[in-house]
């Protein structure tokens, strides 16, 4: 049978301003160079990008702006909101704007927090998603899911799935370490080895995974909007997809054989038109070498509101993969269901 494994590590954080160009008057305007370096910041977790255009509105920039340019700092990791700050300055010679928009108090995190929901407010419906996607991770907490892996076959003699078997597990989610799996029981009586041991088709990464995996810069993803439509009663924006090969993280494993390979992979997303979060994500990879063993791998997820602790957060209920050999006309489906989400209150050791 087949495994796949999706991986994605992004890390997005927003701390207080840091004291900026320390050797250089913070008065003056902004080079390319400078914005670039600023950008390169976010990822150790020094700076947010929203304080990033307010200090670009403040100070103004020091160079040309074109497309070249303009994709040379999203090329960097340049969110579209910083980019139309640029694009705007650009328009009117660098200079700044007479209105600072940037909080007084840089350490004031409730103001800062204000100034970049304001600004992502402004920004179209699959840009305000990707900037919820990208925080997806920092708002989890720590919490424990009863999971539920409902696993079929369809031999080449049928057309029918057959149930292979049902797994009980517990997941574990912890902020740095990300998911852990321990398989309690098979078709109800207990588990005698790992989930990691297990023969047949598994799968990780529904805990944000896909979702940063498709709206990171590195990916280039191509978005194209359907349609509106209602998805569980709520009202949503349909787009299609496409993250092509070279620019994927998507790996697909074959157990038996121990190969792999990255795939790209196209499909379809459903952002709520209220909260401008992602509600279901569909994907199916492409692009796998001729001979690889697995010719389809189709993969969903479905998200909900849960009360976890009195807070709500927007998590997995339901997934299911199906992975395929075409030309031996094998394949596996597995249905995921998430109960009981409760807080995770053990001592937590990050090695």
């Amino acid at each position: 049978m087949r495994k796949i494994l999706v991986f994605a590590i992004l890390c997005c954080s927003f701390t207080g301003l840091w004291m900026i160009g320390q050797a250089q008057d913070a008065s003056t305007p902004l080079t390319k160079a400078e914005v670039i370096a600023l950008i390169k910041k976010t990822g150790a977790r020094n700076i947010s990008q929203a304080e990033i255009a307010s200090e670009v509105e403040k100070r103004g920039i020091a160079f040309t702006v074109d497309d070249a340019v303009l994709n040379e700092l999203q090329q960097s990791g340049a969110r579209t909101f910083l980019l139309d700050v640029v694009k705007r300055l650009g328009s009117t010679g660098g200079k700044p704007q007479q209105e600072e928009i940037r909080p007084a108090d840089a350490e004031d995190e409730e103001a800062r927090k204000r100034t970049e929901a304001e600004m992502v407010a402004k920004l179209p419906i699959l840009e305000q998603a990707r900037h919820n996607a990208l925080e997806y991770a920092e708002e989890l907490p720590n919490f424990i899911v009863n999971q539920t892996v409902t696993r079929y076959v369809r031999p080449p003699d049928t057309k029918d799935w057959r149930l292979q078997d049902t797994l009980d597990l517990e997941l574990t989610y912890i902020t740095g370490k990300g998911e852990q799996h321990k398989l309690l029981r098979i078709n109800g009586r207990p588990a005698q080895q790992s989930y990691d041991g297990l023969a047949g088709s598994t799968s990780t990464g529904e805990f944000g995974a896909l979702l940063t995996s498709l709206f990171i810069p590195q990916s280039k993803t191509e978005f194209k909007e359907i349609k509106k439509e209602q998805l569980n009663s709520r009202a949503t924006v349909l787009y299609d997809f496409t993250v092509r090969k070279a620019n994927s993280n998507n790996m697909l494993s074959d157990k038996p054989s121990g190969q792999k390979t990255i795939a790209g992979y196209t499909g379809s997303i459903w952002i709520d038109q209220e909260t401008k979060r992602v509600l279901r994500i569909e994907t199916a990879s492409e692009g796998m070498p001729a001979d690889f063993p697995i010719t389809l791998a189709e993969n969903a997820v479905e998200y909900d509101w849960i009360i976890i602790s009195g807070d709500r957060y927007l998590l997995p209920v339901r997934a299911e993969l199906i992975l395929g050999n075409d030309r031996m006309r094998v394949y596996s489906r597995n249905v995921i269901e998430f109960r009981n989400y409760k807080k995770f209150e053990g001592k937590i050791v990050i090695q």
